[in-house]
């Protein structure tokens, strides 16, 4: 059962990762919805084990290269399938909007995405915008394998210029920076601070 709380926009997050997960093609790594009850979804249980833990022990490169792979083809799904209701302009893919080992989980031998998880900040846009952010959760959270993004990129089939990259990374910080203007104020510090952080950072 997930529920949706921490802001006035858990509605349109639940009703976001509902219908994402309702209009994402059969055989994509997703749960079924198998109920909608008030404020909360209740979802097929997938196995396997979070990527965040099998990169904690070492097994970094083949969690980043299932990463990269799996995007390469969430990104070849038809973006307006998946938003009907939205003028999508050309170019623009279906964006997770978390995407990540933080949301991933993985069959602990083959390493192939079992699941997919948390599609609240789904969207049609940019696809520079996945691959920065799971390269972002790799260096904030684990920055002793930062080694390990050249699997990411090969996984992917492209590596995009450090520039865009960071700048798509930084727009993200600077998202969450405004969403939290008046909201908690530790939660507004810890992403300027995450803003800051990730400015500095350097290929």
């Amino acid at each position: 059962m997930k529920r949706y709380q921490g802001g006035i926009d858990e509605q349109l997050r639940r009703g976001t990762e509902l219908a994402a997960l309702e209009r994402l093609p059969s055989g994509f790594p997703v749960p079924r919805v198998l109920g909608v009850p008030e404020g909360a979804l209740r979802l097929e249980q997938l196995g396997g084990m979070h990527g965040q833990d099998l990169i904690d022990e070492g097994l970094a490169r083949p969690v980043l290269r299932s990463c990269g792979e799996l995007l390469r083809r969430l990104q070849q799904v038809d973006v307006s399938t998946v938003f009907p209701d939205t003028a999508v302009s050309t170019g623009w893919v279906v964006v997770h909007g978390d995407y990540g080992p933080n949301n991933m989980l993985f069959d602990q031998d083959t390493f192939r995405v079992t699941a997919l998880l948390d599609w609240e900040w789904a969207h049609p846009g940019d696809r520079i915008e996945d691959v920065a952010w799971c390269e972002w959760i790799v260096r904030r959270h684990h920055p002793r394998h930062v080694d390990a993004l050249d699997d990411l990129f090969a996984g992917y089939g492209v590596r995009p210029s450090w520039a865009r990259r960071q700048q798509a990374a930084a727009a993200k910080c600077e998202a969450m920076v405004e969403r939290f203007r008046n909201g908690p104020a530790a939660a507004r510090k810890a992403w300027q601070e995450h803003l800051t952080l990730t400015l500095s950072w350097t290929e």
